[in-house]
């Protein structure tokens, strides 16, 4: 009898440091799941383009609104963004082609400051809470808007100007292979004749 009670106690002993070390461990997974899940929220947060694509989310769902001003509003600051954008792209690629670009990037600066500001009117304007004023401000402001996206196309316009004489040049380069190519398998064809012409 005791060597069986001695056995009991052993073994709930074992239960007991194994549902410990299962708890300690659950626990340990646990906290370790928190902190990624905390680290990735964070790091969304955090990021830009999550916050770009919700914004732009947000202005193209206000850009079908019933009001008038929010749909203006909210359609100029799609407009002012993505020209904006395109320009920055165009600078992007026209410093990374090597060309001289000369002043362009000052203008750019000089633009993206005016975008600032149209963007700094839009949301004061987005905010005004009578519809007529609303209205009227986003006609005037849209006029400003469509000035700088005429702006900064002439901008991306010469930045892609300032790019093309080495697009040129590849172009002619690629042009001059082809023609001495297609040269060459002409005469090859005539002095040798195709496989057709052997059989």
């Amino acid at each position: 009898m005791p060597q069986q009670l001695t056995d009991a106690g052993d073994s709930g002993d074992f239960i007991m440091q194994l549902l410990i070390f299962g708890g300690v461990t659950l626990l340990v997974i646990g906290l370790g799941f928190a902190l990624a899940t905390w680290l990735i929220v964070r790091r969304l947060r955090r990021s830009g383009v999550v916050q770009r694509s919700f914004s732009n989310g947000v202005l193209t769902a206000r850009s079908y609104a019933v009001d008038d001003g929010v749909r203006r509003i909210a359609r100029l600051r799609l407009d002012l963004r993505r020209s904006g954008q395109a320009t920055r792209r165009a600078l992007d690629a026209a410093a990374g082609s090597g060309g001289p670009i000369g002043e362009l990037p000052m203008v750019a600066e000089d633009l993206f400051r005016a975008e600032r500001a149209l963007e700094d009117q839009l949301r004061l304007a987005e905010r005004e809470p009578d519809r007529q004023l609303k209205r009227d401000l986003a006609g005037r402001i849209g006029e400003q808007v469509q000035s700088y996206g005429t702006l900064s196309a002439d901008l991306r316009r010469s930045l892609m100007q300032a790019g093309q004489p080495a697009g040129g040049a590849e172009i002619q380069r690629a042009s001059t292979h082809l023609t001495r190519e297609i040269n060459v398998l002409q005469a090859w064809s005539k002095a040798y004749g195709t496989r057709d012409q052997i059989q």
